[in-house]
């Protein structure tokens, strides 16, 4: 976020790719002069490693019925959007108490608990190697809003659950 201000002194947040593209609009951004054909320096195409990292790839959707999603997918997944953890800002009360049930039952009967993941006032950050523990949790519930929270975390990893 940059914080721009303006001519009568008040300040406006812009993210990174709103500044861009005003700068563009205003003239400040230059396109590149010579076209992009798809080479690499030296006139060998790029490679897949290249490719990925000028234009990360999106992990295609995948649907799995309900509650049936594979450990293997959702930690791949995870480690690949959120290697540092899954960060979450709670804002009301039902969802914080469906995350502290999940979270309180220590050391459950698969001898899985909660302990590099952080839950402080409002700021999760579920561990990639937690994610799993968490919404096998979230689904064992069987409440509407748990389930509802597992649904709207696996569709940010790209993941339906029908």
């Amino acid at each position: 976020m940059k914080i721009v201000k303006t001519a009568s002194g008040s300040k406006i947040k812009l993210s990174k790719k709103e500044w861009k593209a005003i700068g563009k609009q205003a003239g400040w951004i230059k396109a590149n002069i010579i076209p992009d054909d798809g080479m690499a320096d030296g006139g060998e195409p790029y490679t897949d490693e290249e490719m990925d990292i000028m234009e990360p790839k999106e992990a295609k959707w995948i649907s799995f019925s309900f509650g049936t999603t594979p450990e293997e997918i959702i930690k791949e997944r995870v480690e690949q959007q959120t290697p540092g953890g899954y960060p979450m800002v709670i804002k009301d009360q039902e969802t914080w108490s469906v995350i502290a049930k999940a979270v309180n039952q220590g050391i459950d009967s698969h001898l899985e608990g909660f302990t590099r993941s952080t839950f402080d006032n409002g700021h999760v950050n579920i561990h990639p190697e937690e994610m799993t523990t968490f919404l096998r949790r979230l689904y064992e519930d069987g409440s509407e809003e748990a389930w509802s929270l597992r649904t709207d975390i696996l569709s940010t990893l790209n993941v339906e659950e029908i």
